[in-house]
């Protein structure tokens, strides 16, 4: 019962009324088992819970142990689109509270898929296939036509001509028939899917007017044409090891020797599952950190589509529900594994069987002349960990097990342990004691190349109505490995080893040492206490600070901070105590990038003791007059951030955020009574919003929004389903709560799928669009709306998106990231990049001889450890040459003449190859990747003159709120008085810079940023300025921009200690022309980085768009229409960097900025179509009829969140 019902033990019952509140009641004799299907005709009958979508009209399946709710033909109001997926889930719970519509779900959305494929159900397609009545099996049926779920693997189809010139008959037209099935006692619902195939078949063929209907369609002859022969149900092959999804959609490409490919396109299905971050997810091997396994498979060169990672089964756990997706081995089959070629924020998606047929003719009979395929996998529900989930996993798949239970008990006590919890360990030597839970991770790492965990076993799981550390778990015969941790996760056992045979019981009690005790006050300059953020780094035994993960064990779910640190405490009021694991640490005490900070730089934390540690901060910069922002944040209602209200609002407060705007995914939240029950009004002024998160137009924000207390879930936020850009900016307009209207702002505009702005495809050097290939089919990107307010110019900590890089700095990186994956030594990995000067600060330890001589070769995972260490000292090599701008970059990016596609012949592998870099050409523009900063200095130009803004999104731990933040000008500097339309007049007017940390101040002749300042052409103007940073971190570098050339390039060279950076004045000439003036300013040196505070990124983005494309460039047949694009490095420390808003200056006397060029020509502008006047609009662009604005005549139409493709057959 980890976490949860602490209160039940105190509640005065006897033990067996106790024991017959926690289990269903189970039926006498004769008696019918709880066992039904039907539609939800009242709210008590939905399952509820943290993240319960259903609603009245869904569908509702039930029995005596779990309560599944599924959508009804509706757009899906989670992360899905269409309707007719599982999204609640729960086991039944018979407790006094937690009936009708009272559970505890957890989960997101299930839908099944085939070729990528998903189903769109209408509102008919969704009914109950059997009600239960007959106490055998209830089931809900859902049927639907096929839609991709993401336009850009819309190609399947849209290329299908293209595509059958090397791969014919690809299977882009299916049916879907998924029966959700339930019996009485299961903790398991049996999904079953049928696919119909409704690809067209060749000229020539006979209709089929006199043939009997046949429900599963009909059999096809050798030519491909329909005969009137019925179909049968060709169940698909369940996985037995990693299956190619592209390969085996597109089937064989032919040789170099022309031979006839064996297989031909076929079926690749499974499901998308959307766990979400309510629960964490496990996959055995790996543990709970799935994305190491993620990184290290790309990192090594294994791209999942090709190449799925493999499991025996995949889990997720959060609190007092789990859930488990696993298949069974199909007869005389090998044991089916679960394939994943897709772990990422946008989706995962898990495929789970598949079918080709050959080319020749012996599986004609068998295979080809099938239309209908069928595949089954199972949905398990548990009481919280992941063994209540692979207990039924071995019920279903008839696998042996013994038993292995005990309690969990403290050693100095011996008393039960609540909540704990119990990892199981692959045995990676039964031969071999292990003294720590850090050595057998290391041997298994060693013998299985993962940390070995197999499963996990709560203690009290469930209703258990006595918490007393007791556990129990079913385990395959073997031999394991046990490690017992409080719930807290700050007491570790030492490893207990336990053979199991199949029927044995085997009984264990593993100790757990005491924690360590800190007890903590943190007060300001005047001894007022205040919230704050305590870390623990763990440090090595000479006192070094480790790196990376540290001792924070990610695989048991602790979930990822980095930087050593092995907890960070969060304190709304500056006083409180916390529990931490016993060990050597540096304390470190923030409270954001206005604040000096607190080191405690070595403290041992002995265990059962406590420490107390009193800090105290000074405020350090001098922001009076401007006020701090984050206004894009996440937390719970987003199906995607598990982060509690009250954590999300203390760590906002810690961090120094004067203003918050809550910004979940087609959710409104509001922040304030949290705000008020944890005392931070005097700190943090907050507003409503929301983010509206369409699928591929990127994200938009809007706030202050109306907040609708019963509409539920949304609260109010915007439905975007089926409108253009435009159409959704308007409904957050008309969404606000009447005080002001709502700030529209266009969220991290570059991020592939997530920016509106790559998505509309506009070239970064014309400022005009073309839809790309991957939407080019998409009618919602008729129109391109640009009346907006504002742009992330830098989102969360994604420096790749920030500039532009030049040839040689992306020719660099590539070549030597390749080299650098494929070096086998340590002497290959120190030799990987000789481009780059001192790139690799620390070389790989080889370990020593005994007696002092040569050392033994680094074994593979040593040599693994040390790569990825350099590959991130490597990409922080080049992120720091690819933000510092030098000028002769500068002069190249602005004078380039060409397009986009222009700068990337230039350094595309293609055409590069293995040439050394013509010094001429080095310093040129390479476009695989636009700047946003690079994107907003051609705004500018074009009088295109949204505020540029910065906000953390942060959805977790790893990103900070105010890691970026926007400081505006404010005429108070207290949060409690601050008006929010008082906030949103100076955002919309650009009174405004963004930063991770410096603090710039600048005027020109009084005049500030979004301001007009006079100046007449010829005459000398100056900018005065001043730099700040607290004490912790600094700046060595500021760059000053004139109309997009670098006037003014500033080192100073002050230590991180300096509070004024650098203060002065820059003197310039004024142009013949309305001119502006930015300011960046940025922090380099090892010395100056924010590390100490803010968490660095220890990994890449590895999203859908890359996967796939990559994927297709690894296809021989077709690779040339997908080379691989060179990358820019996406992860590295976080270093100081801000850039301002422009300041005017008005040279013509008019009173205003006159932009020299027109407003860019991706934004639609109004047009007459009825007037033949091809200079309307610009080249490539029609007068749209209906809209009457400028744009691309993309048909179709819009009936669900996915439009429906222009080119379908209706």
């Amino acid at each position: 019962m980890r976490r949860t019902h602490r209160w039940f033990t105190r509640v005065a019952l006897l033990p067996l009324a106790a024991a017959a509140l926690a289990a269903p009641a189970l039926p006498s004799c004769g008696e019918q088992r709880l066992l039904r299907a039907k539609q939800i005709e009242h709210r008590a009958e939905l399952v509820g819970g943290p993240v319960a979508m259903a609603d009245i009209g869904d569908f509702l399946l039930e029995n005596d142990q779990i309560r599944v709710a599924i959508l009804g033909g509706r757009d899906s109001p989670g992360p899905g689109i269409f309707g007719g997926a599982i999204v609640d889930v729960d086991r039944r719970r018979g407790r006094i509270g937690e009936e009708g519509g009272q559970g505890r779900d957890r989960f997101a959305e299930m839908f099944s898929f085939a070729n990528l494929i998903v189903p769109d159900p209408t509102a008919t397609d969704v009914s109950v296939l059997a009600d239960g009545s007959d106490g055998a099996e209830a089931g809900i049926r859902v049927e639907g036509d096929g839609e991709f779920l993401f336009e850009a693997i819309g190609l399947l189809r849209a290329q299908e001509d293209l595509l059958g010139l090397f791969f014919p008959n690809v299977r882009s037209r299916i049916r879907f028939r998924t029966d959700y099935l339930l019996r009485p006692g299961d903790r398991f619902v049996t999904v079953r899917t049928t696919l119909l195939l409704d690809d067209k078949p060749p000229p020539g063929c006979a209709p089929q007017r006199s043939c009997e209907a046949c429900p599963n369609g009909y059999q096809q002859d050798p030519g491909g044409c329909p005969t009137c022969a019925c179909s049968d149900v060709l169940p698909l092959v369940n996985a037995t090891a990693p299956v190619s999804v592209f390969g085996g959609i597109l089937g064989d490409p032919p040789d170099e020797a022309q031979e006839a490919p064996s297989r031909r396109a076929g079926i690749v299905a499974g499901d998308f599952v959307f766990f979400g971050n309510q629960n964490d997810v496990f996959a055995p091997g790996a543990g709970f950190d799935e994305d190491t396994a993620v990184q290290d498979a790309w990192n090594a060169g294994r791209n999942s589509f090709q190449e799925p990672l493999t499991f025996d089964f995949v889990a997720a756990a959060g609190g007092d529900v789990s859930y488990g997706y696993f298949t069974k081995a199909q007869e005389g089959a090998a044991p089916s594994v679960v394939n994943v070629p897709l772990f990422a924020s946008a989706a995962t998606a898990f495929v789970s069987a598949s079918r080709s047929c050959l080319f020749g003719e012996e599986d004609d009979a068998a295979c080809d002349v099938h239309r209908a395929f069928s595949y089954e996998r199972y949905l398990a529900v548990g009481d919280g960990d992941i063994a209540s989930v692979t207990d039924v996993m071995h019920a279903l798949r008839g696998t042996a097990t013994g038993t292995v239970s005990g309690h969990v008990l403290w050693e100095s006590t011996l008393e039960g342990a609540p909540n704990a919890r119990v990892f199981v360990f692959s045995d990676p030597d039964p031969s071999r004691p292990f003294g720590s839970l850090d050595e057998l991770v290391a041997a298994n790492r060693e013998a299985r190349g993962d940390v070995g965990l197999v499963n996990e076993i709560d203690a009290d799981v469930g209703l258990d109505p006595s918490e007393d550390g007791d556990f129990r778990g079913a385990l395959p015969p073997g031999s394991y490995v046990l490690v017992a941790r409080n719930a807290a996760g700050t007491a570790t056992s030492a490893p207990v080893r336990v053979s199991l045979r199949a029927g044995e019981r085997v009984a264990v009690s593993p100790r757990l040492p005491a924690p360590a005790t800190v007890r903590y006050r943190v007060a300001d300059g005047n001894g007022q206490r205040i919230p704050a953020k305590i870390a623990f780094a763990s440090l090595d035994a000479a006192g070094r600070r480790l790196p990376g993960d540290g001792r924070r064990r990610v695989y048991l779910g602790d979930g990822r901070l980095g930087n050593g640190n092995r907890a960070i405490e969060v304190t709304a009021t500056g006083e409180g105590e916390v529990e931490i694991e016993p060990g050597r640490y540096q304390i470190t005490v923030s409270r954001g990038i206005e604040y000096g900070i607190h080191v405690e730089r070595d403290v041992t934390l002995a265990p059962g003791r406590a420490f107390q540690l009193d800090a105290t901060l000074v405020r350090e910069v001098d922001t009076a007059g401007w006020m701090s922002a984050d206004m894009h944040l996440h937390s719970r209602p987003s199906f995607d951030s598990g982060m509690p209200l009250p954590r999300r609002v203390a760590t906002i407060a810690a961090e120094g955020v004067e203003f918050a705007v809550a910004t979940d995914h087609d959710v409104e939240t509001d922040y304030r009574p949290t705000v008020r029950a944890l005392g931070l009004a005097p700190h943090l002024a907050t507003a409503i919003g929301a983010e509206i998160t369409t699928l591929e137009q990127g994200h938009f924000i809007g706030f202050p929004l109306l907040y609708d207390e019963l509409d539920v879930p949304s609260h109010g936020a915007h439905d975007w389903t089926c409108e253009p850009g435009g159409t959704i900016l308007d409904a957050i307009r008309a969404s606000g709560d009447g005080t002001v209207e709502p700030l529209t702002i266009v969220a991290h505009p570059r991020d592939g799928f997530f920016g509106y702005v790559e998505q509309l495809g506009v070239d970064t050097y014309t400022m005009d669009r073309t839809p790309t290939f991957l939407e080019e089919n998409n009618p919602v990107f008729r129109t391109a709306s640009c009346e907006f307010d504002a742009m992330e110019l830098i989102n969360g900590k994604r420096f790749d998106l920030v500039r532009t890089p030049s040839l040689a700095e992306v020719v660099d990186w590539n070549r030597c990231l390749a080299r650098l994956s494929a070096a086998g030594s340590a002497a290959e990995i120190e030799a990987a990049c000789p481009e780059v000067q001192g790139w690799l600060r620390a070389p790989c330890a080889e370990p020593p001889a005994p007696g002092g001589g040569p050392g033994a070769a680094m074994g593979p995972i040593a040599i693994a450890d040390c790569r990825r260490r350099a590959r991130t000292e490597l990409a922080w090599a080049l992120t720091k040459r690819i933000l510092a701008r030098t000028p002769d970059e500068q002069e190249k990016n602005w004078g380039f003449a060409g397009t986009t596609s222009d700068s990337q012949e230039l350094c595309g592998p293609a055409a590069l190859g293995d040439k050394a870099v013509d010094p001429e050409a080095r310093d040129e523009p390479c476009t695989y990747r636009a700047g946003q900063v690079d994107d907003y200095f051609r705004y500018l130009e074009r009088g295109f003159v949204p505020a540029q803004i910065a906000s953390s999104d942060g959805h977790d731990s790893s990103k900070e709120p105010g890691f970026p933040r926007t400081y505006f000008r404010s005429a108070t500097d207290s949060p409690a008085a601050l008006e929010t339309p008082a906030a949103v007049t100076s955002l919309r007017g650009a009174h405004a810079f963004t930063t991770y940390g410096p603090f710039i101040r600048a005027t020109i002749g009084g005049k500030t940023y979004g301001e007009v300042a006079a100046g007449r052409a010829g005459r000398p103007l100056e900018v005065l300025f001043d730099v700040q940073t607290a004490s912790w971190f600094g700046v060595d570098r500021v760059e000053f921009y004139l109309n997009g050339r670098m006037i003014r390039l500033l080192e100073p060279d002050m230590p991180p200690s300096a509070l004024v950076d650098v203060r002065g004045k820059v003197t310039f000439t004024v142009p013949d022309r309305d001119s502006w003036v930015v300011i960046i300013a940025m922090g380099l040196e090892d010395r100056n980085l924010m590390s100490p505070v803010a968490l660095d990124v220890p990994f890449g983005e590895i999203q859908l768009s890359r996967l796939a494309s990559d994927a297709f460039g690894r296809i021989p047949a077709i690779n040339a229409l997908f080379a691989p694009t060179p990358t820019v490095p996406d992860w590295s420390p976080v270093p100081p960097y801000a850039v301002t808003n422009p300041i005017y200056i008005d040279a013509d006397g008019n009173g205003r900025y006159d932009a020299p060029l027109p407003l860019p020509d991706f934004c639609s502008r109004p047009c007459d179509p009825d007037v033949l006047d091809p200079e309307q609009c610009p080249a490539k662009q029609d007068c749209l009829t209906e809209e009457r604005v400028c744009g691309f005549p993309i048909p179709g139409k819009c009936d669900h969140r996915r439009p429906a493709l222009g080119h379908r057959d209706d």
